[in-house]
């Protein structure tokens, strides 16, 4: 597969042993099949979340250079699975229910019986503040997936809890597609010296919401705060969802001081729910050629300075 693109060279993907377990009837041709098909339908949608969420390019990628047949993070007080990939997403519930009752230690692996064939579910127990996840791959009887699964343990907790929040520069080599599409937006009223300016929200964790309600809820949830918000801005700004606690919101031919205005005593809600947020406000006068080296600005590391506090 093709380092260009999407991964560049920091994502060098070598599916050679996939090839190879076929070749020894390590797995059958027809579950391979169903993987890279998988993995192309993902890579081939430009809408897919991989594209501009970074945990959900940073997990899918871990779990294809794994070659996970399944992967759950399941929140083991709600049940709910937050993220789930590969070819067998209908597994969750029983998958969550074979670990249920062999979470005893920080990791282990269960035997897991599907269509007549034998496998090895792996899990780790990964804990923070008053939940406890656990992340669970289902792969080949005899495939040694343990180091994958703590990769795959590093990058959720990396990115992706809010007590694990580093410094923001951790979006240094992701979001490549968003940035590039900001980058077009930006830049042709840049060029006309027309300034730019970002509006950076960070809403409180939804985490409370998705234990009570479930993922889908959360989801829509903050598809109707991203609209909420547009309620006091013009039609001609633009807004992306980052991540569960952040959006993104780009102003073109717009000063500062205006979004100050519009933001100032401002209140969202969804779903009924009036949902606490800090903003930051940044302006830019001339072209962008790294949009990363700017993250810092644009968010003023909130995320890290809500962990440290």
């Amino acid at each position: 597969m093709s380092t260009q693109g999407l991964y560049r060279d920091f994502h060098k993907i070598d599916l050679s042993h996939l090839s190879e377990l076929v070749k020894s009837g390590g797995i059958e041709s027809a579950v391979a099949e169903s993987l890279l098909a998988y993995w192309k339908k993902r890579l081939d949608d430009k809408s897919d979340a991989i594209y501009s969420r970074y945990i959900e390019y940073y997990l899918f990628f871990e779990s294809l250079r794994a070659l996970f047949l399944a992967v759950f993070i399941f929140d083991m007080k709600t049940g709910v699975s937050g993220h789930s990939y590969g070819i067998y997403p209908a597994l969750g519930p029983a998958i969550h229910t074979a670990i249920s009752g062999s979470l005893h230690g920080d990791t282990g692996v269960v035997d897991f019986e599907l269509n007549g064939r034998h496998y090895a579910l792996h899990y780790l127990r990964s804990g923070f503040h008053e939940h406890e996840y656990a992340i669970a791959a289902l792969g080949l009887k005899n495939q040694h997936i343990a180091e994958n699964l703590k990769r795959l343990k590093y990058v959720f907790e990396r990115f992706y809890l809010p007590s694990s929040f580093s410094r923001d520069a951790r979006v240094g080599l992701l979001f490549t597609e968003t940035a590039n599409l900001i980058s077009e937006m930006i830049n042709p009223a840049l060029a006309r010296k027309e300034p730019v300016t970002f509006t950076y929200m960070y809403f409180e964790s939804l985490t409370k919401y998705v234990g009570l309600a479930g993922e889908n809820f959360a989801r829509g949830l903050l598809e109707e705060l991203q609209a909420d918000v547009h309620r006091i801005l013009k039609d001609t700004d633009r807004s992306l969802i980052l991540s569960t606690r952040e959006i993104l919101i780009v102003s073109l031919n717009c000063e500062e001081e205006i979004l100050r205005k519009r933001f100032h005593g401002a209140y969202f809600h969804a779903k009924s729910l009036l949902l606490a947020f800090q903003t930051n406000f940044h302006t830019v006068r001339e072209p962008v050629v790294d949009m990363h080296a700017l993250w810092d600005s644009i968010t003023n590391n909130i995320a890290y300075k809500r962990k440290i506090s």
